[in-house]
């Protein structure tokens, strides 16, 4: 209890050093509602999640479904490709850009552009560890990076012991391709699916390997040196962000 308690006052003090985000919401004419998020901090923006609801119409008619917010998370520590928000430097993010409209057109569903409602609740984790916004979100944002982790060692081991033991190739793509599908159930929520990715390109590359000839190991010892190097850079990489993965922990208990 006590490292809880401790933990939790660490973050309330990190939510003091850092300027709040700032998300605005702008109607695009033929298209779905604009959301950017703007980095006010003197300390690049790693990470965030945003969650927006939407509003009772959207082109095209009313909306349907269950209503349920939308929510998305961009964590440069997981996706390389997301480099950090600099300070003072905003961008748009990217959500759903159509959404069900409940009319039916020759028996098929007409989906319409999305228009958001405010308030768009924000979590953010900055480049030294400190972390502002909804306690909930960010709480999610850090099981995302656990899940990430645990997808990453997973799928490290597997192609190591598949390079010592010489597996038969469609096994070994059958193996990844249950990992991937197990990983991205539709009742888990999108922190926990985000593993799925690297079983899936694990297996796509196993596929577009050349044939081997007779006798050859597979995989090829050549593509599990290079592979397990980039699973373990990726394996450092989230064991050295922050905050702390071990230290977040705490909070979910």
């Amino acid at each position: 209890m006590k490292a809880a308690i401790s933990l939790a006052s660490l973050f309330a003090c990190a939510f003091s050093l850092h300027a709040q985000i700032k998300t605005t919401l702008n109607s695009v004419p033929d298209g779905p509602t604009e959301i950017r998020i703007r980095n006010d901090a003197a300390i690049p923006l790693v990470a965030f999640a945003l969650r927006v609801n939407l509003a009772n119409g959207a082109a095209g008619g009313p909306l349907t479904g269950n209503g349920a917010p939308l929510t998305t998370f961009v964590d440069s520590a997981i996706d390389p490709a997301e480099p950090p928000l600099l300070p003072n430097h905003e961008r748009v993010v990217e959500f759903q850009r159509t959404v069900p409209t409940g009319k039916h057109l020759n028996g098929k569903l007409v989906y319409g552009f999305p228009v958001y409602a405010e308030p768009v609740i924000t979590a953010a984790i900055f480049a030294d560890g400190g972390t502002t916004g909804d306690a909930a979100l960010l709480d999610r944002l850090m099981l995302r990076r656990c899940n990430m982790l645990q997808a990453v060692e997973v799928a490290l081991d597997t192609l190591s012991d598949a390079g010592r033991h010489n597996v038969p190739r469609d096994r070994l793509i059958e193996q990844f391709k249950r990992m991937a599908d197990s990983a991205r159930r539709w009742y888990l929520p999108p922190e926990q699916r985000v593993g799925s990715t690297v079983y899936q390109t694990i297996m796509g590359m196993l596929v577009n390997l050349p044939e081997e000839q007779a006798g050859a190991p597979f995989p090829p010892t050549a593509f599990v040196a290079e592979e397990t190097a980039m699973l373990n850079r990726q394996r450092v990489s989230l064991l050295e962000s922050q905050p702390n993965l071990a230290d977040a922990a705490f909070l979910r208990r």
